[in-house]
């Protein structure tokens, strides 16, 4: 497995490189690792692909962070290290959130972004960061409950709540006080890149509403809506997800 080295912490990923002109890097969410994102990813043809485990989280080492302009640091040295030119970043919740973050400082290597699933703020209510913090059986709980609804496909919900039980509640609780410290409400028309926002129809942990915001601020942005998914989208519906990403690298960054 490749790691890199990035602030002393030795960070997974995996690569599917095809010295193409573009390179797609995925950031993961909030107690999430690179199972994220679909397999299929890696065979998107002409795009190099990078799937990150951020610091503290799947096969990474270090401690999970408190703040996302230091997940952003990270991410902006896996791709100084990794020498990438024209980047495509694409976030899923919190990995949305860090995508933004590292937009607003306009890299010259930064060509679009894809947000799936996330907002331009992600405020955590005290009551279930308080649970997080003294009852985390019950806190993973409550978060499948808002991140997979009804249609969800039983053995996804299973695998989440074993990997959550499974994860030392310290890594979920920084996240979860990361993301609720987030907030770029009004920078929004500071991020000037092409911009693919993608949501499930019927999202609990960041509702549609919150996608629309951004595609009415976010110049050069489009939403695409896929149905029915919840917050997972990447694993509820990978199918859809995979294609859209195809057809955005495709039109936007091909010309």
């Amino acid at each position: 497995m490749p790691y890199l080295t990035i602030g002393g912490d030795d960070i997974h990923y995996i690569a599917h490189e095809q010295d193409a002109e573009f390179s797609l890097l995925g950031i993961h969410g909030a107690g999430q690792d690179c199972r994220t994102w679909p397999a299929s990813l890696g065979q998107l043809e002409g795009c190099n692909c990078y799937l990150l485990d951020l610091p503290g989280h799947g096969e990474s080492g270090g401690s999970p962070r408190e703040d996302i302009t230091e997940y952003a640091r990270v991410v902006t040295g896996f791709v100084q290290q990794k020498q990438l030119q024209r980047v495509v970043l694409m976030g899923h919740c919190m990995g949305g959130a860090i995508a933004q973050q590292i937009a607003l400082d306009q890299p010259q290597w930064l060509q679009a972004l894809i947000l799936v699933s996330t907002g331009c703020r992600l405020r955590s209510a005290p009551d279930y960061l308080d649970l997080l913090r003294d009852d985390y059986p019950k806190a993973v709980e409550q978060t499948i409950a808002m991140m997979y609804g009804s249609q969800a496909p039983r053995h996804l919900v299973e695998q989440a709540r074993e990997r959550w039980l499974a994860l030392p509640q310290e890594v979920l609780y920084r996240d979860m006080t990361a993301c609720d410290g987030f907030d770029l409400t009004n920078r929004l028309s500071d991020i000037p890149h092409p911009t693919l926002i993608l949501s499930g129809d019927i999202d609990h942990m960041t509702p549609l509403k919150y996608a629309q915001f951004m595609e009415d601020r976010l110049p050069g942005s489009r939403l695409a809506v896929i149905a029915p998914s919840g917050h997972m989208l990447p694993l509820e519906q990978p199918g859809d997800m995979v294609r859209l990403v195809r057809e955005f690298i495709a039109s936007h960054l091909r010309q």
